[in-house]
């Protein structure tokens, strides 16, 4: 029981200890082109998706009448398109220099 102890404190002492000079050291892929690390894209996406759920407003404080929808759409046009595009669009001139590409928030609607 006593070896059992001694191992379990080491390793809750060791494993973070080597994630930390791990990261520390520049050991740990940063290049936008590298592949992602272990858990990366599964923590990302837990921690979105529970923002997600956190944020959501429980009840539509906007109906989705007509005149919300096209107002909705002018303020698409008007403020979000010259990045994300129109369906059926080619990108503008900002949207092809922006780095990460902005995406296509209307693909596949035209």
């Amino acid at each position: 029981m006593k070896f059992f102890l001694i191992g379990f404190v080491v390793g809750l002492i060791l494993i973070p200890l080597c994630g930390y000079i791990y990261f520390a050291t520049g050991s740990a892929p940063v290049a936008t082109a590298a592949p992602p690390m272990p858990f990366e894209g599964a923590l990302a996406n837990a921690a979105l998706h529970a923002r997600i759920a956190k944020e959501m407003p429980k009840t539509v404080p906007i109906p989705a009448d007509e005149s919300n929808l096209l107002g909705g759409a002018n303020v698409y046009r008007e403020n979000c398109a010259v990045c994300h595009g129109v369906a059926g669009g080619t990108p503008t001139a900002a949207s092809r220099g922006m780095f990460p590409k902005p995406p296509k928030l209307l693909e596949g609607m035209a």
